[in-house]
């Protein structure tokens, strides 16, 4: 009986590294593309509007595609390894595409695709880990989310230092090799992995969704998530731009300084994951969102130097780790059967409401300055922060784990 524990916590332990691998890979990609945002900028003679409208697109194509990635999730868990496999391999096709763009709107519909793409990694990665880990929830999930720190601050630096000496139409080609190597190590590593399927059907479906957008608790989440994700966006679009055309910065130092602030969530993020299960939901979240706000504003008014690279540092320590936190309060009150729906809400929302960011930030930057995009972001993580304050953020290990090797 003992030996058949430890092989099953083996084999939840084993899931656990590799989707977190495969999280950590996939954001190599992400945050490696808003690097070459001001070199695709400054090739296709984009204005920051331009700019603002390619990441509201990105944005809004993820957020949509979302509903359908919950469902697929769900009705079809017991293929999650193919679906993950899969991802790799569109990846790479379309990172291919984008590297061929010669304005806007072809630039807009590849960069669209791609988030389509990376956003539908969520519901059935974190679906899974929820099932694995239910009493471990919060943990699982930074764990994961750890994973993805560690994409965003290898991905910066990676493609920094490629841009010295490559185009970034180069860079978005040979980045399709190490897609397809992954996609195969994914699939070979989680195939053997068994998860119970759903025999639900779509209307079992909607059914479950409509019951979920009554939930008030829920929606105040999505909401928080929402004013979150539109600070994140606006960051992630404006301040390469920030470090390369108003800093006066190069492609390695943008790289480099992005993946220090990354590079924070690394740590932080599995701390604050062990504290969300310890402590609770609200007492985490509510400080790093606060903190959050005010790293930004400093941000705006130091402009350079040590102090400077304290703030980005702190900043980022929240930036990117607090949506591990908020995936995780909206699925404790999403009940067993529509987890990785609730998933795919959550990012929904990150995507949807967050559409709104990168396009106010980019004419707040053409109408003030690229610099005034802090004050935006500071403001709706400060608006994130205060609704955290009246949500009731508990946590339910009422469902059991339904993961066997």
């Amino acid at each position: 009986m003992k030996q058949e524990k430890s092989g099953q916590n083996q084999g939840r332990s084993n899931l656990l590294f590799v989707i977190a691998s495969g999280h950590a890979m996939k954001h190599i990609f992400v945050a490696g593309l808003f690097v070459l945002m001001p070199e695709i900028k400054q090739t296709l003679g984009l204005s920051n509007s331009s700019l603002g409208i390619l990441g509201t697109s990105k944005s809004l194509a993820g957020g949509l595609a979302n509903a359908p990635a919950g469902f697929i999730a769900d009705r079809y868990r017991q293929y999650f390894s193919p679906i993950l496999a899969g991802l790799f391999v569109f990846l790479a096709i379309f990172q291919i595409a984008l590297s061929r763009a010669t304005g806007l709107f072809d630039a807009a519909v590849y960069a669209s695709v791609l988030s389509v793409i990376a956003t539908a990694w969520h519901p059935p990665a974190i679906g899974a880990l929820s099932h694995a880990f239910p009493e471990r929830r919060g943990l699982a999930i930074s764990v994961h989310g750890t994973g993805a720190s560690i994409g965003e601050a290898l991905g910066p630096l990676l493609a920094g230092s490629l841009l010295l000496t490559l185009t970034w139409q180069s860079v978005l080609q040979f980045s399709a090799v190490p897609a397809l190597v992954f996609a195969l190590f994914v699939w070979l590593t989680t195939r053997k992995f068994k998860i119970d399927s759903d025999t639900a059907s779509l209307q079992d479906y909607i059914s479950h969704s409509k019951n979920l957008l009554k939930n008030r608790q829920l929606l105040l989440i999505l909401l928080i998530a929402g004013a979150f994700g539109g600070c994140q966006a606006a960051m992630f679009v404006f301040l390469p731009v920030y470090l390369r055309e108003d800093l006066g910065k190069s492609t390695f130092v943008v790289g480099l300084w992005i993946a220090f602030s990354q590079g924070i969530g690394v740590i932080t993020q599995p701390i604050m994951g062990y504290l969300l299960d310890k402590i609770g939901r609200r007492p985490v979240i509510v400080p790093a969102l606060f903190v959050l706000s005010a790293s930004l504003i400093v941000l705006y008014f130091t402009k350079d130097g040590v102090l400077f690279l304290l703030c980005l540092g702190l900043a980022g320590a929240f930036l990117f780790s607090t949506t591990s936190l908020l995936v995780t309060a909206a699925v404790d009150v999403a009940g067993n059967e529509v987890q990785a729906t609730t998933v795919s809400l959550v990012y929904s929302a990150l995507s949807i409401f967050t559409a709104l960011g990168p396009l106010a930030a980019g004419f707040l930057a053409d109408e003030v300055s690229v610099r005034s995009v802090f004050l935006l972001a500071a403001s709706l993580a400060l608006l994130a922060s205060i609704l955290s304050l009246l949500s009731k953020m508990d946590f339910d290990s009422r469902n059991s784990s339904s993961i066997e090797q």
